[in-house]
């Protein structure tokens, strides 16, 4: 195999590694003929081009951050090169080598000379048992020095061997080994059930916990389970998977977690042995087409497991929703209520469709299963359905919140306002053959505070609708516009503006997704907030992160204009400044003389710049090649005060509005919760 193919990469590979879409780099191609790299390969159909020359292109001229996507960019260079091995080979081989590295005190592989027999003497003294590793090295072909040397760089690049693997099988959905991704979940599941399963808890307590998962797959809930509960805890693992193939991937991917291979225990089954023992057990029951799926055999399962569960043991399960929480025929019904009368299921959460990428279309739900340590939740459950909203990072952290304070040692449930969920007695859905997917209702003591509160800001509400009304009228606008004569006003392009030094020009910045949250000290405006899909100051980021790893964005001043042509031309003065601008968005300043634009004048007149595509154009007109009228300083200013008042007027009105929508929000969910009542005027 040629060593040169691991410097090859292909359009859409660029795309992906850019953040953008496939068609944005035929527009850079034509656009920037001069600088972006010429295709060294492939032919007209599929041309390919240095992928080291494609990375310099694109930190050069700001598109990416050069550390950020370095691992992306050795990930796609094995990726071409392994196209030319059988399917699942390259998985193997790669984890393979990753693991044998991290087992010898991440040495490098060293790709040169009698690589193949050092190789070969290294994996015999680590996996002399041939458990996990030995044959896959053993097996590397004549020509794999590319190979060793690829994922060398990868370890390099991740910065170790263990986010080396695990980023590899991030990607697995590109490997086309179907075993490896279709049964895979999103992270944010994982996430989810690591943390209520209570490893991490009781590894804190003891020092040591027993995990297990029976139909473990390629290991994605074990490893978010072993990440939750970090080096403060001593896991050991019993684990099944239906073939050896699996197996050995799912030995080596523990390993690599430094876990001793006497910890590991991995069996090619349908399930646990019945000797295996465990204190936390993580799974996700095997997916079945619904024409194809015994009720009775997984309420069996589940059955047994309730039962069999002792004071020390817990539980998570995720399986199909139309199981766990919706209608069920009398029969499977009758067993699911047998389960909730051993008084062990803990939790049951509703999860929304498309957490299995690879089946987008089967919805889920999650069961715990521990018995209650505290007493003080007998007889009831805790019951959430979110799927209606998204599994995000948010709704993690308060899902978790609500099952982990609900009824374990060490907390009162009283003490904490569950956010998602709500108790419900066990009687009341014993007798139910219907669906446990209800809308939230308050618990009793948060429903005592809810009662004052929500009349309270009802009677705030009407208060500050009572002082809006008894304001002054607001002066008359006087617009002082008038006829025009016909003569055509004069144009100038906004790249003529900007070389004449009258505006300048930010770039848009592009900020990794990790690093925006809701709390820090910059806002971030991009297409999102421009275009009203997302409140302002909802996305912001720390100015010491911003600092750190952004060094070159430049910050918004007060009165810049914000403006994005994608997906429509929107505009946005920021009064206050210090915002980031994100890419496709980008700011616009205007100089300190005014006399020929402000901010406001230059923000109207951009929206009323006709930016429509015509018929067969590939693209939107540029920003700079939008034509806006040259007024006279006269109308400048004049235009700037109208809009200033006109600005006012419509801040006072949607307060009103804001207040209105409030008022009648408050009164609908109090209504319907139980917590208000309503009167006819009069009584």
């Amino acid at each position: 195999m040629p060593t040169d193919g691991a410097s090859l990469i292909s359009m859409p590979e660029i795309a992906e590694l850019a953040g953008v879409r496939r068609p944005v780099v035929t527009v850079w191609r034509r656009r920037y003929n001069g600088s972006f790299p010429q295709p060294v390969g492939g032919d007209a159909s599929r041309p390919l081009f240095d992928a080291r020359a494609i990375l310099d292109w694109l930190a050069d001229t700001g598109r990416v951050d050069r550390g950020a996507v370095e691992q992306d960019l050795r990930q796609h260079a094995l990726w071409h090169l392994g196209s030319q091995l059988k399917r699942g080979d390259l998985t193997a081989f790669a984890t393979a080598l990753i693991c044998l590295r991290g087992l010898a005190d991440d040495e490098p592989l060293q790709a040169h000379g009698e690589w193949s027999r050092v190789l070969t003497d290294r994996a015999r003294r680590v996996d002399p048992s041939d458990l996990f590793l030995r044959s896959e090295i053993e097996a590397l072909p004549a020509d794999a020095a590319w190979l060793v040397a690829a994922v060398d760089e990868l370890v390099e690049a991740a910065w170790g061997c263990r986010p080396a693997f695990e980023r590899l099988l991030a990607t697995r959905t590109r490997l086309n080994v179907p075993a490896l991704y279709r049964d895979a979940i999103v992270p944010e599941l994982a996430r989810l059930i690591a943390a209520v399963s209570g490893a991490s808890e009781r590894s804190a307590v003891g020092g040591t916990v027993r995990l297990a998962d029976p139909w473990a797959g390629t290991g994605d809930l074990l490893a978010a389970v072993l990440a939750a509960v970090g080096e403060h805890g001593q896991p050991t693992i019993s684990a099944a998977t239906r073939t050896d193939y699996l197996s050995r991937l799912l030995r080596r991917r523990l390993s690599i977690w430094d876990l001793p291979p006497a910890d590991i225990e991995v069996h090619t089954a349908t399930a646990l042995p019945a000797t295996a023992r465990w204190d936390v057990l993580v799974t996700l029951l095997p997916y079945r087409a619904q024409e194809n799926r015994s009720r009775e055999r997984q309420l069996g399962y589940l059955h047994h497991l309730a039962t069999g569960l002792d004071q020390h043991q817990s539980a998570t399960v995720v399986g199909p929703a139309d199981l766990l929480t919706d209608q069920l025929p009398p029969a499977a019904a009758g067993i699911r209520s047998e389960i909730l009368r051993t008084d062990v299921v803990e939790a049951m959460i509703t999860l929304p469709r498309g957490l299995m990428p690879f089946r987008p279309g089967y919805q889920t739900a999650l069961w715990v299963l521990r018995r209650d340590e505290s007493g003080r939740g007998q007889g009831r459950v805790l019951l959430a359905d979110i799927s209606d909203q998204p599994l995000t990072a948010t709704v993690v952290d308060e899902l978790v919140g609500d099952v982990t304070t609900w009824r374990r040692e060490g907390y009162h449930p009283a003490a904490h306002r569950r956010g998602l969920a709500t108790p419900v007695r066990v009687a009341d859905l014993v007798g139910e053959h219907g669906s446990f997917s209800r809308p939230r209702e308050p618990e009793l003591p948060e429903a005592d505070t809810l009662r004052h509160s929500r009349v309270a800001g009802l009677l705030d509400l009407q208060t500050r609708l009572a002082e809006q009304d008894q304001r002054p009228r607001p002066a008359p606008i006087h617009a002082n516009v008038a006829a025009r004569d016909a003569e055509a006003r004069t144009t100038v392009t906004i790249g003529t503006l900007i070389r004449q030094k009258h505006i300048k020009r930010l770039k848009g910045a592009r900020i990794a997704a990790e690093h925006i949250t809701r709390d820090g000290h910059h806002r971030i405006i991009g297409t999102a907030e421009l275009s009203g899909q997302r409140p302002l100051g909802q996305r912001v980021i720390d100015r010491f992160l911003l600092a750190e790893r952004y060094p070159n964005v430049r910050l918004t001043e007060p009165g810049d204009v914000i403006v994005t042509v994608t997906p429509t031309l929107t505009t946005y003065v920021d009064i206050d400044g210090f915002s980031i601008a994100e890419y496709p968005a980008l700011a616009l300043r205007v100089n300190s003389d005014r006399r020929r634009l402000t901010p406001r004048t230059l923000a109207a007149l951009i929206s009323t710049a006709s930016h429509g595509r015509a018929p067969g154009a590939l693209r939107t007109r540029r920003l700079d090649q939008m034509q806006i009228p040259t007024l006279e300083p006269d109308e400048v200013q004049a235009l700037d005060e109208l809009l200033a008042h006109l600005d006012e007027r419509l801040r006072q009105a949607q307060e009103e509005i804001d207040i209105l929508d409030t008022l009648r929000h408050t009164t609908i969910t109090g209504i319907a919760d139980g917590t208000l009542t309503i009167t006819p005027n009069n009584l």
